[in-house]
């Protein structure tokens, strides 16, 4: 109920903002479009508009709640009605110097390279300097052509309507090359059954794996772009996009549309297990028959080998969830400082109404709710930008006692409105230590706030004792000195089902509308990066302890 007021308050702030413009966008039709066939990102062929892109936008348009009216033309065509004004939208434009000067971008949702493709008996075009002087073939008005132009390859560029046409040609033995987005050209060649067509590979720095070869300035930052100047729109999408990006949604088009790139080389692991499951059966009837004694020993190899199987599916299980996450980390970030100055603003006024209305506490209480949602989507904020890892800041001479204090006047609030009281105990002349005082704080506002949600969990009634207890002093293990610092709760402590699980990335015990899962698994990166520890003790219902060791 309470998250119900602040939420209705709120709105009621930006309607008196704002209520002109917002009564006049909530009838409005979008118009946007697609154009023909341009495999996985925008799929025409049933006569409506579809793919990857297109769900996208329309996933997003749901999520902030407008109106799209779609339509399909051409891709020469439909660039020039948004320049134009004639559309509001566009969900598939790859960003360029160029085309900044007439559209207004999201952050990239997607960046995918150029490749070239040649006839399977074509031995004349090995790398991106054979080009020149031969007869190419783009899609009229895409980046490849724009980038064909600009890097003079020819005289005689060929553009197409669709690249679906251009394939055609390729396949059919006229011209010598397609210059297309990678992605595009592999789907093509997959759904029209193309055998004599493929791209050009070189050779990897190892000598012998062949990689793809990319068009080195062909890199293509796909975004959603409206037309010039239209920031309210612009906003909205990259909001929505920051909503599906974090949901789930994305991911789950990504898998729906991408499946073809997905690696199915079989790893290390399942070549042991399918030689294991061929090879096993031979060994022991081959033992049984020649050295009976040695069949405790089979059992034990057998045994071990299952074993490093199991644990090398995991690992391969682990490497593809970072490659997940690395996938979305451009488009956290991006998304992440566009929602920064709205949320400042938010709190901005909301101490404004504090200030002026000193008399009116049911007024004050909803500027304080206001204020701490406000804070704790800071905290989710800044989660984000750490999870990308874009804003790494050079490590300097730090003051852990000093970082501790600016910790606490951060979060003072939150915990007083709580009614929590913080103990903090810290030795004095500790040392400053060579780190990132900036990330060090990140953790401790992590590990604080788990604690005042630990505790507010075991104890809703405000009038309870809660006490978070947080010290911090010098510690010498094997010869090595330390900065230990402790956060203790005495909360409900962690089960011992999940123990294992709490610095996984997207783990969490919270509700679906009070954490990211995200907080202790960026601690532990930053702490590992410090070369320090970050570990736990727990009693279920008890006291859960937090142990951060940050090396002298």
């Amino acid at each position: 109920m309470k998250k119900a007021r602040v939420t209705v308050f709120l709105v009621s702030i930006i309607l008196m903002l704002q209520a002109t413009s917002i009564l006049a966008a909530d009838d409005y039709v979008y118009k946007t479009a697609t154009e023909y066939d341009y495999p996985p990102f925008s799929v025409t062929g049933s006569g409506e508009a579809d793919g990857f892109s297109v769900e996208l936008l329309k996933a997003v348009a749901e999520e902030v709640g407008i109106t799209l009216s779609f339509k399909i033309d051409e891709w020469s065509v439909i660039k020039e009605e948004l320049k134009n004004g004639q559309l509001d939208v566009l969900p598939l434009v790859g960003y360029t110097a160029e085309r900044d000067q007439y559209y207004d971008f999201t952050v990239p949702y997607i960046v995918m390279y150029g490749n070239i493709f040649v006839r399977t008996d074509n031995t004349t075009i090995q790398s991106e300097d054979d080009l020149y002087g031969k007869q190419l073939i783009v899609m009229k008005g895409d980046n490849a052509a724009e980038y064909a132009e600009r890097m003079n390859f020819t005289t005689d560029l060929i553009e197409t309507a669709t690249y679906q046409e251009a394939f055609e040609l390729l396949s059919s033995g006229q011209y010598d090359a397609v210059l297309a987005q990678g992605l595009v050209g592999e789907k093509l060649i997959s759904d029209l059954n193309i055998k004599n067509v493929h791209s050009v590979t070189q050779l990897d720095h190892d000598g012998v794996t062949r990689i793809k070869t990319r068009l080195s300035g062909f890199e293509q930052k796909f975004c959603f772009a409206v037309k010039d100047g239209d920031k309210e729109l612009l906003s909205k999408l990259n909001e929505g996009l920051a909503i599906v990006s974090v949901n789930g949604t994305y991911n789950r088009l990504y898998e729906k549309w991408f499946p073809f790139i997905i690696d199915n080389t079989p790893s290390l692991g399942e070549v042991l297990t399918y030689a294991g499951l061929i090879l096993i059966p031979v060994v022991i009837l081959l033992l049984i028959g020649f050295i009976l004694y040695s069949k405790k020993e089979v059992k034990n190899k057998t045994s071990q080998l299952q074993k490093a199987n199991q644990e090398l599916l995991s690992l391969e299980a682990h490497l593809r969830n970072q490659q997940k996450l690395g996938a979305i980390g451009t488009l956290a970030s991006g998304v992440a400082h566009e929602i920064n100055n709205p949320i400042n603003g938010i709190m901005n006024y909301s101490q404004l109404i504090l200030d002026e209305n000193s008399n009116n506490s049911r007024l004050n209480e909803y500027a304080n709710e206001i204020l701490n949602e406000s804070q704790r989507v800071t905290y989710i904020v800044k989660n984000l930008l750490n999870f990308s890892r874009q804003d790494k800041i050079t490590d300097h001479e730090g003051d852990v006692a000093e970082t501790l204090q600016k910790t606490l006047s951060l979060i003072n609030a939150v915990i007083r409105h709580d009614q929590i009281e913080l103990i903090m105990e810290i030795e004095e002349n500790l040392p400053t230590l060579s780190c990132n005082c900036q990330e060090l704080q990140q953790v401790l506002m992590n590990l604080i706030t788990n604690a005042k949600d630990a505790l507010n969990e075991k104890y809703p009634d405000a009038d309870k004792n809660k006490i978070i207890r947080l010290t911090c002093r010098k510690f010498h293990e094997n010869s090595i000195s330390y900065i230990r610092v402790i956060v203790e709760d005495h909360g409900n402590g962690i089960k011992k089902e999940v123990q294992d699980k709490i610095f996984e990335p997207f783990f969490t015990t919270k509700g679906r509308d009070s954490g990211t899962g995200l907080g202790l698994y960026i601690s532990y990166g930053i702490v590992k990066d410090h070369k320090g520890r970050l570990t736990f003790e727990t009693e279920e219902g008890q006291y859960t302890r937090f142990i951060l060791d940050l090396p002298i």
